[in-house]
């Protein structure tokens, strides 16, 4: 099934970014890459900038979609970890485009205090969870967002290993990576 125009835009765009990074990337090399006329992308998207900036909402959006997959709010917080923790490592493994058009994106000159608002409000249902086990001692007393880096963030970083030093993810080691992870955000 062919893409439709604008999705076939950003498909080949953010493999470009990715590339290129966004200065390196002109609005006619996504043209090319895409198989269409210059002018084409600028109907479906007024400027580069708008192009990376849709790009960077989906790619949230998407990842946030991937974590809360199955998400099951009335389980013990332990199993919502759990779920949270292989989502991210199954889901998200097989989508690195998605990790790292977003680090470059809120890396770059491009990122601003709208973006940040909007990224804030879309990740409250993580950021909730770590907000619940603050407020109920289990988890460490830190601001949620370094209790996601310490935890799924981890995952991601596992991800990214296990491309550069293969190594098997046996059961028995992911859920060892499980638990270390959430006994590192454990309140003492």
């Amino acid at each position: 099934m062919a893409l439709e125009k604008p999705e076939l835009i950003m498909a080949h765009a953010e493999q470009l970014f990715i590339s290129h990074g966004f200065h390196g990337t002109s609005m006619q090399m996504i043209a090319k890459a895409a198989g269409i006329a210059a002018g084409t992308v600028y109907l479906h998207f007024a400027s580069k900038e708008g192009l990376i900036r849709t790009i960077y909402r989906r790619a949230v959006t998407d990842m946030l979609g991937c974590l809360l997959k199955g998400y099951d709010p009335a389980l013990a917080p332990f199993e919502r970890y759990r779920s949270f923790w292989l989502n991210a490592y199954h889901e998200l493994k097989e989508k690195q485009n998605l990790v790292h058009f977003k680090d470059l994106y809120e890396r770059s000159p491009f990122y601003n205090e709208d973006d940040r608002l909007w990224a804030d409000e879309q990740w409250k249902p993580v950021e909730q969870f770590y907000q619940d086990g603050i407020e109920s001692g289990l988890l460490r007393n830190m601001p949620p967002c370094m209790l996601g880096y310490l935890s799924l963030g981890s995952v991601l970083s596992i991800s990214q290993t296990q491309r550069v030093t293969p190594f098997e993810m046996t059961p028995e080691l992911e859920e060892q990576l499980i638990r270390a992870s959430w006994r590192a955000i454990l309140a003492e």
